[in-house]
């Protein structure tokens, strides 16, 4: 008998899933290599884990009854995992008498986690006809992989990384394949599912967010190994500069999740009431004690002696003239959402297809095409045109080469991004290749000199060059025409985790190593550093005016910088854990919405998105609909609207002139990404489950 710890982790990562900690299996799949392991998770039937620990349960109850001579010297019954654990205790139980030579009676649904102080135990269940514990995995059936059950190549068009076309349909687009029809269960972000062919990462887009430096040879956790790497003069450049405002009132009361000496904690969510909030969120860290918060004069009303802050603010906003700033922030605790703004399932377009979490959604900018990626290992292109109900979709299948064949490459597509005028998307997955595609699902090019995965990928402008961000610390101009690569920048000492251009030469990088390059095409140096973040830069965005750039961390601070400073403009302290993404809007001097004010949304993992005034440094809304962290922000292309995508299922859409929730639907799975389309009319997103859906503004 032999097992390695490849396999061991392989069946912990799937029992944290199918027992819906879908952060904790998030961190531990990336932690332990899970994608790098050679285990067919389609193989494994659900609930293996718990399978194998009742079965050696069961030998450790007859070994502790049977003596050597076979006879019954001790019948044991309701052994439960801790005691197992312990042999030299052999804690005394129950004894079923029985007659001479016949054991006693065996609990087939052994115990899990039994406490010694407790007399009743808790028993692990499985459903008739699922083997799945409980019900935390959903309807799954043994060999399923998905949350949902609709096949991808029945009646797709399926095309591979030769370009060939996977069936006679070649390049045309075939009916949705169970639009609208089977949904995933009740269990929603529970059903995360293994990518076929074992390849079981954690959400990938979010793992450029936790793929850091284990495969760099540095610290995993993006603090431990990092944060010694800061100088005195990293410090000194981290200087709030924000101009906070000093009208606000400071009131000192123990933070969300964390209860007071003789007192309650009450909450709307009791997910976060048992866990402090969203503090599972994958990177997040537990709080180690009581937090002061400081609670803005306007909008806010304390109660004396009350432990929750009651916001007077519309539709589940909090409006503020303060940014936060150095002072610890305030615990934000999710409204109840106007059911007069919810939009009800009958009026989505839900698609189904992928057979793994879909990490990443974006619009053709020409088109009404919204293309998807997904741990499954492929890129879809739906038509969502209005003269088109079937919802036809084109599945990319992303192969490598193997043994003279092409093979699925079983790993995530982690990014995707269409050209300028829509003709070209351009995928990067987890195999450590780009591809460029054609509309019609043909391969154009593939792109490899990456070595490991690629967490972001990005066109410029003018559509001749591609940007590529990787674990191997290096990015990488990419020429379009050729596929070829035209310059490598190896200026990161950790993996780069988001790359943005600032003109169509020169752009700025990201990374786990805390510091922020800027590059330019055909300079051999950068041609600037940031430096002032004290834990991994999780995304920058240029402005549209690309003068400021702006950047997010797992320090839970958000940057401003300018190209003529050395120190960062603003240093905006206002969120209370990790801040995921950034967006600017799509306003002010240069765009289409010149007359309009150019402001700044933060997604975070304190499950709040805040709406920045950028050049007075100030926070203009809180948005606290959310009650799971935020992954995703994006602005409609007038700048009117937000929409957020959250781990709690909800895609919820704001007017940033009020900061009121104007629209608010709930899918079946956790959403890492939400997108607008060209016209402003359409949002679309993806989600854990493996769905995508589209939400058409014009019926609502």
């Amino acid at each position: 008998m032999s097992f390695s710890s490849d396999e061991v982790n392989f069946l912990v990562y799937r029992y944290l899933q199918e027992s819906g900690f879908l952060h904790s299996a998030y961190v531990f799949g990336i932690e332990s290599h899970i994608s790098q392991s050679n285990i067919n998770g389609a193989l494994v039937p659900p609930a293996a884990l718990l399978t194998i620990l009742q079965k050696g349960l069961l030998y450790t109850e007859v070994e502790w009854s049977v003596g050597e001579d076979g006879e019954v010297a001790r019948p044991i019954e309701g052994l439960s995992l801790i005691d197992a654990v312990m042999p030299e205790v052999k804690p005394p139980k129950i004894i079923v008498k029985t007659e001479p030579g016949k054991p006693g009676p065996v609990d087939s649904s052994a115990p899990a986690g039994g406490n010694q102080n407790n007399n009743a135990k808790p028993e692990i269940k499985i459903e008739p006809g699922t083997g799945v514990a409980g019900s935390a995995g959903g309807n799954k059936t043994a060999g399923s992989t998905t949350g949902t059950s609709t096949p991808t190549d029945q009646s797709a068009s399926e095309v591979d990384s030769s370009g060939n076309p996977a069936n006679s349909t070649g390049g045309t687009y075939a009916g949705n394949n169970g639009a609208g029809g089977n949904q995933a269960s009740t269990g929603g972000a529970n059903n995360t599912s293994t990518p076929a062919g074992g390849d079981s990462t954690a959400p990938g887009a979010s793992q450029k967010k936790s793929q850091n430096s284990n495969e760099a040879g540095s610290s995993s956790s993006g603090n431990a190994g990092n944060a010694n790497a800061t100088s005195t003069d990293d410090a000194a450049s981290s200087t709030s500069t924000n101009g906070n405002s000093s009208t606000s009132s400071s009131v000192e009361q123990p933070s969300s999740g964390v209860t007071p000496a003789g007192g309650t904690v009450s909450t709307s969510n009791p997910d976060a009431a048992a866990s402090g909030g969203a503090s599972t969120a994958a990177g997040s860290k537990a709080p180690s004690g009581a937090v002061t918060i400081r609670v803005g004069a306007q909008g806010n009303n304390v109660q004396s002696g009350s432990s929750s802050a009651q916001s007077s603010a519309p539709s589940g906003t909090i409006s503020s003239s303060t940014s936060g700033g150095a002072g610890t922030p305030a615990a934000l605790v999710p409204m109840d959402i106007d059911e007069s703004i919810e939009i009800p399932e009958s009026k989505a377009r839900v698609l189904r297809g992928h057979e793994s979490e879909v990490f990443i959604c974006a619009w053709n900018p020409s088109r009404d095409l919204l293309a998807s990626g997904s741990g499954d290992s492929t890129a879809r292109i739906w038509d969502m045109s209005d003269a088109n109900t079937n919802s036809n979709q084109l599945v990319l299948r992303h192969c490598i080469q193997k043994g003279g064949a092409e093979v699925p490459s079983n790993k995530d597509v982690t990014s995707l991004d269409w050209n300028c005028d829509g003709s070209l998307l351009a995928t990067g997955s987890y195999d450590g290749y780009a591809r460029i595609w054609k509309t019609d699902g043909r391969l154009a090019s593939t792109l490899g000199q990456h070595k490991g995965p690629i967490f972001a990928l990005k066109w410029n402008k003018c559509g001749n060059y591609i940007l590529s961000a990787g674990v191997d610390k290096t990015t990488i101009i990419w020429d379009a025409s050729t596929g070829q690569c035209t310059q490598q920048f190896a200026f990161h000492s950790a993996p780069a985790l988001d790359v943005d251009w600032q003109t169509n030469q020169a752009f700025a990088s990201c990374s786990t190593d805390q510091r922020i390059h800027v590059c330019r095409l055909g300079v051999n140096e950068p041609i600037k550093t940031f430096k002032g973040h004290t834990n991994e830069v999780n995304a920058i965005k240029w402005c549209p005016q690309g003068q400021l750039l702006a950047s997010c961390s797992d320090d839970m601070t958000l940057k401003i910088w300018s190209m003529n400073r050395d120190r960062c403009c603003h240093d905006l302290q206002a969120h209370s854990k990790e801040i995921y993404t950034i967006k600017w809007s799509p306003t002010g001097p240069g765009t289409n919405n010149p007359n309009t004010n150019l402001i700044l949304a933060s997604a975070s993992f304190d499950s709040t998105v805040r709406l920045w005034d950028v050049e007075r440094g100030s926070c203009i809304h809180t948005l606290t609909k959310h009650t799971e962290p935020v992954y995703s922000v994006a602005f409609s292309p007038d700048g009117k609207h937000l929409a957020s995508g959250s781990f709690d299922k909800c895609v919820h859409i704001w007017s940033t002139q009020t900061g009121q929730l104007v629209h608010s639907y709930k899918g079946t799975g956790g959403i890492f990404e939400v997108c607008w389309n060209s016209k402003g009319t359409k949002v679309g997103a993806s989600a854990s489950d493996g769905s995508v859906f589209v939400l058409d503004l014009r019926k609502f």
